[in-house]
């Protein structure tokens, strides 16, 4: 299947496959519409790379050879040192195992371990973990702190390590933000540019209508499952609170104003923390 030098690709995305436990839903978006969305934009593959499932793969593939393009199957693992993209890979990786037995496992299947976003301020990430993955992502399109994007390349320039770049796209309007753009002509070829650091990264930041949109989705979508989670999980303090900001979000008569305040906060309190996470790694 060719499709022409300098291909872009995306490495990092999620459908509805994707479920988390705090907030249930990640994405409402089809296998089928990703794709047509990646070919509207004129990228020449895209991966799919559902938390902890692979479920989605059959109608991402089916449509990505309808409309000529390059599936490239993925995973997005829960190790026990923090999250790896596996990206090539022809089976289900299993999660919560160590990090060296997870990319092991992607090895054994032909694939390549990628560290997501290795500094989000949420901890996700593989922080000093990321020597031992193929190719680090410096610039995850959601890391709108800045800073913990900027500490990923860093680090990976330091170790002499291959990078790239993935939106995280959780809907259909943030496929592309990131992309890396390679002289490929099929899966094997993608992955082995990446693994030679022969790419290029095309970045964009997420906007906050894009975050306040995704935010109000999925609380609109998770919200029995949230209200479960909140009475099983905290303490009568911080559950009466907890439930008192969900119900004045559910009941708001204007969401959109209500969420990109509680944004904006959250993204001041995030950049205040991303400093002192930047300067706890960057020696």
């Amino acid at each position: 299947m060719k499709t022409g030098l300098d291909g872009r690709f995306e490495l990092h995305c999620h459908s509805l496959h994707s479920k988390r436990i705090k907030i249930t839903w990640e994405s409402v978006s089809r296998p089928r519409d990703i794709v047509r969305t990646a070919k509207k934009l004129g990228l020449s593959g895209i991966a799919l790379t559902d938390h902890n499932v692979i479920t989605g793969w059959k109608e991402a593939a089916r449509e990505a050879k309808k409309q000529g393009m390059i599936f490239i199957p993925g995973q997005e693992v829960e190790s026990r040192q923090g999250h790896v993209l596996a990206l090539g890979i022809s089976e289900t990786v299993p999660n919560n195992r160590h990090l060296f037995e997870t990319i092991d496992n992607i090895h054994d299947q032909g694939g390549i371990a990628v560290a997501p976003h290795p500094f989000d301020i949420k901890g996700d990430g593989l922080r000093n973990g990321i020597r031992y993955a193929d190719a680090v992502e410096v610039f995850n399109s959601l890391n709108i702190d800045r800073l913990s994007n900027r500490l990923a390349r860093i680090k990976a320039r330091r170790l002499g390590m291959p990078v790239v770049s993935g939106s995280d796209a959780h809907t259909l309007d943030m496929i592309g933000s990131s992309t890396v753009v390679a002289d490929a002509h099929d899966l094997d070829s993608l992955l082995r540019r990446i693994k030679q650091g022969d790419v290029r990264l095309e970045t964009r930041y997420m906007t906050t209508k894009m975050i306040t949109d995704w935010t109000t989705m999925r609380f609109i979508k998770s919200y029995d499952e949230v209200l479960d989670y909140i009475n099983d999980n905290y303490n009568p303090l911080k559950a009466n609170l907890a439930r008192f900001m969900l119900n004045s979000f559910m009941t708001t008569k204007n969401r959109e104003t209500f969420w990109n305040g509680v944004t904006k906060f959250s993204l001041g309190v995030a950049e205040i923390y991303s400093i002192a996470l930047f300067l706890a790694y960057y020696k």
